[in-house]
């Protein structure tokens, strides 16, 4: 662009000296500049009459717009491929209305035919719990309309949360919806997409009722909508995934029929009794398509009342909140019946579930009436408990009679009986003392002899119960871990709490935090590099190849700031002792200098900029007492590594430290800032004086670069990851190997130490990240999740 800018006979003079002597490069400007010339103005020339009347075609409807008699007012909804305007009707009534128009650019043959099918859909309901349709027609650009009841209400599950409706409450409003769709299916017609935001509540007065809207995707059970009906062609995915019945994930040969209806209200309710459906949405939407299809069709998921009580404190706090009532209670708000009602409505065979939305309100009646549901066996005992539940006035009083009946019974049978065990109990008080005085002395020995044996088998049962209590442990953590990894987290947080307390240890509190906790940051458009905690551990910040560094709210996942101002990757990011600046470091690909700059980790403001590296810079760190800074750099191929040690408030190069023949990867402080250690593609790592710069040692061993290296927080040991898969321990004083770590099937790309100094974690090129322990070298755990290098981790500063 300077080049353009430049007069026609001065350009050749500007491209030879910017490019200084690059020939290729100077072909290569003079060759775009000769395609530009030949460009010319062709976009200058003007539009023919028949694309300016496509234009006008394809323009979208604006507010203030007239459609027939219908003026646009707001747009107030969009589906996939239908725009929602709230509308005033200018005749023969005056009256706001809900308008909907086919999308512009959505007009296909395909889309016409769906469009045409809700509108048919809804014209042949008449519920009070269906949205109405009043009108229908096309616009001026021959995009049909229809024109129906403007319903101004909120989603099921966002009212019965913030109206604090209890169980009772949410049952009686679901009754209606399944009232509406049961209306739907007399009339021939499937929804194919219930769900809280199709479901919506609205006030007439003071009363909710609830609205059935959107039958976009509806199916026609009996003979045709509309002539211009589509079949839904072989897997075309309709609905939405997390209420969408086995049948429709399938995509087999099996019809859908009136029961795909009853299975989302299944889940509906599931949600209105939960706070969530039973499978995650963004779990499914990150799964795959091949697997989400899997999970709706084969995974069985938790009853009710088993998500109600294994789900965290915070949630359940929540939960109980929107109920009004204590958390405490929340768990009995979901009974039995309950559960079989709502597993009946949702099983992955369509034979077994409702055969109509009114069975399944039947159902709900029953449970609000204290009457035996359909909806399990109906045993001897479930009878007479479902009987005394609605007689319990009665119940009581024929209680009552009978215990005193038989309380008068036992009195007098006790008073007989009583004066004939007189009689008998003094001649054989008699027998018993000569008896007792005979052996006295013989039960003496006896019960000495006796007590012993029990304590020895005492002590011997004592040392099998903690044995059977430690297996059992081990069994319950094991359970827990597999369900975690498969994805079921609630059954994981099940097996945790069934653990033994006195029997919890460092393994539980992880695994607990891990399924509690885990979060995925995404914001950054490329490749994230480093991560860092903030010291109070409130705080992530991460950099990234998109030439950024990003804040994070560590508990919530919410982005605070960004950091922008390099001009190629940011490759390393940390902060200072007191949380208060960050550094980053990074550059461009190729031999190009690298660059270190500090901010202030509140505002985002550059306070100082670190230059003098002729390469990259991989690593930045802030001494212990903020300070003072290091930085490792090095070339992207082959070079000479550079490490430097800076006046953090000035940005003053204090001294540089020489030995390294390679880029150096990483450089790390000691808790105490008296040393630092460094690991470099030389295949070794070194040990330094921080105050002069001074070579302490060489540890040597890795058969290929050393990747990363970190001190213990104690500083007796250091740690070093390296491209030849393995991690290595070695004495932080005499320099001597002490453990090699194997396990990852990739480079190990970074390492660090627990605050405790008892267990290590690796990130590796094979897509894992690993937990062991320090002492020994055990393995913990495998973490998979990313899809990617693992390239930086690190512990939270309280080490969970």
């Amino acid at each position: 662009m300077a080049a353009l800018d430049c007069a026609p006979e001065e350009r050749e003079a500007f491209v030879a000296g910017a490019c200084l002597a690059d020939e290729a490069l100077c072909a290569e400007v003079r060759a775009m500049l000769a395609l530009h010339r030949e460009a010319g103005d062709f976009m200058d020339a003007p539009v023919s009459p028949k694309a300016e009347a496509e234009m006008a075609r394809l323009k979208p409807e604006e507010a203030g717009e007239r459609i027939g008699r219908y003026k646009l007012l707001q747009e107030i909804g969009e589906g996939g491929f239908g725009v929602v305007w709230m509308a005033e009707q200018m005749e023969p009534v005056s009256r706001r209305v809900a308008l909907k128009i086919i999308k512009m650019g959505m007009d296909t043959r395909e889309v016409i035919g769906r469009f045409e099918q809700e509108r048919q859909a809804l014209a042949m309901m008449d519920h009070p719990n269906i949205a109405k349709v009043f009108d229908a027609g096309a616009t001026e650009k021959g995009r049909p309309f229809f024109v129906m009841e403007l319903v101004k209400g909120i989603p099921i599950t966002h009212y019965c949360d913030e109206a604090g409706l209890g169980t009772r409450e949410r049952l009686a409003l679901f009754g209606d919806v399944c009232s509406a769709i049961n209306h739907a299916h007399q009339k021939g017609v499937i929804h194919r997409d219930i769900k809280p935001s199709n479901v919506m509540i609205t006030l007439h007065g003071d009363k909710p009722v609830a609205k059935v809207i959107d039958f976009g995707i509806a199916k026609a059970t009996q003979g045709r909508l509309t002539d211009k009906t589509l079949f839904t062609r072989f897997e075309q995915f309709i609905g939405t995934p997390v209420y969408m019945s086995p049948e429709q994930a399938s995509m087999s040969g099996l019809d859908v029929d009136t029961r795909s209806d009853i299975y989302a209200l299944g889940i509906l309710l599931y949600e209105l009794l939960t706070g969530k459906p039973p499978f995650d949405a963004h779990t499914l939407a990150s799964a795959g398509y091949d697997e989400m299809r899997r999970i709706i069709r084969e995974v069985e998921p938790v009853r009710p009342s088993s998500r109600l009580s294994t789900m965290a404190r915070e949630e359940r706090a929540v939960l109980a909140k929107a109920r009004q009532i204590a958390p405490e209670k929340l768990g009995r708000t979901v009974e039995p019946d309950l559960d079989w009602i709502v597993m009946k409505a949702i099983e992955k065979d369509r034979t077994r579930r409702y055969e109509t939305a009114n069975g399944l309100a039947a159902d709900i009646q029953r449970f609000l009436a204290d009457e035996a549901v359909s909806a399990r066996p109906p045993s001897a005992a479930y009878q007479f408990q479902k009987f005394a539940r609605r007689h319990k006035g009665a119940f009581r009083i024929s209680a009552a009679i009978a215990a005193v009946l038989v309380a008068a019974t036992l009195v007098s049978t006790w008073q007989a009986v009583r004066a004939t065990r007189a009689e008998q109990a003094e001649t054989g008080q008699r027998i018993a003392a000569e008896d007792a005085r005979a052996h006295a002395v013989e039960q003496q020995k006896n019960a000495e002899a006796q007590q012993q044996r029990a304590d020895g088998e005492r002590l011997r049962a004592e040392e099998q119960l903690k044995r059977a209590e430690g297996l059992v442990y081990a069994s319950k953590l094991m359970l827990a871990q597999t369900d975690f990894e498969a994805g079921n987290g609630g059954l994981a947080l099940h097996y945790l709490a069934e653990c033994q307390e006195n029997l919890r240890g460092w393994e539980h509190r992880y695994l607990s935090a891990r399924i509690n906790s885990r979060q995925t940051l995404a914001g950054h458009t490329d490749e994230v590099s480093s991560a860092a905690f903030s010291p109070d551990g409130r705080r992530i910040v991460t950099g990234s190849r998109d030439s950024s560094a990003k804040v994070w709210d560590a508990a919530t996942g919410q982005e605070l700031l960004a950091l922008k101002g390099h001009k190629g990757y940011v490759l390393s990011v940390a902060f200072s002792a007191d949380g208060q600046r960050i550094v980053t470091g990074g550059g461009e690909w190729g031999e190009k200098p690298g660059a270190a700059k500090v901010w202030d980790a509140a505002t985002g403001k550059l306070l100082v900029e670190l230059k003098g590296h002729l390469f990259t810079v991989w690593s930045a760190a802030f001494s212990p007492d903020g300070q003072g800074l290091a930085t490792s750099a090095g070339s992207w191929a082959y070079g000479p590594g550079e490490v430097k040690v800076w006046d953090a408030a000035t940005g003053l190069e204090i001294f540089a430290l020489q030995g390294h023949t390679m880029s150096v990867r990483s450089v790390a402080w000691s808790a105490d800032g008296q040393r630092l250690v460094t690991g470099s593609e030389d295949r070794s790592a070194k040990v330094w004086e921080a105050a002069t710069g001074q070579e302490l040692l060489t540890l040597e061993g890795h058969g290929a670069a050393v990747r990363s290296a970190a001190f213990s927080a104690d500083g007796q040991r250091i740690v070093t990851g390296s491209r030849d898969q393995t991690t290595k321990l070695w004495d932080a004083a005499t320099g001597k190997m002490l453990l090699t770590l194997q396990g990852h099937a990739g480079e190990v790309q970074s390492v660090a130490f627990s605050p405790d100094g008892q267990c290590l974690v690796t990130g590796s090129s094979d897509q894992t990240t690993k937990l062991w322990y320090a002492a020994t070298g055990r393995e913990l755990f495998t973490l998979k999740g990313h899809a990617g290098h693992v390239l930086s981790v690190v512990f939270s500063p309280d080490g969970k």
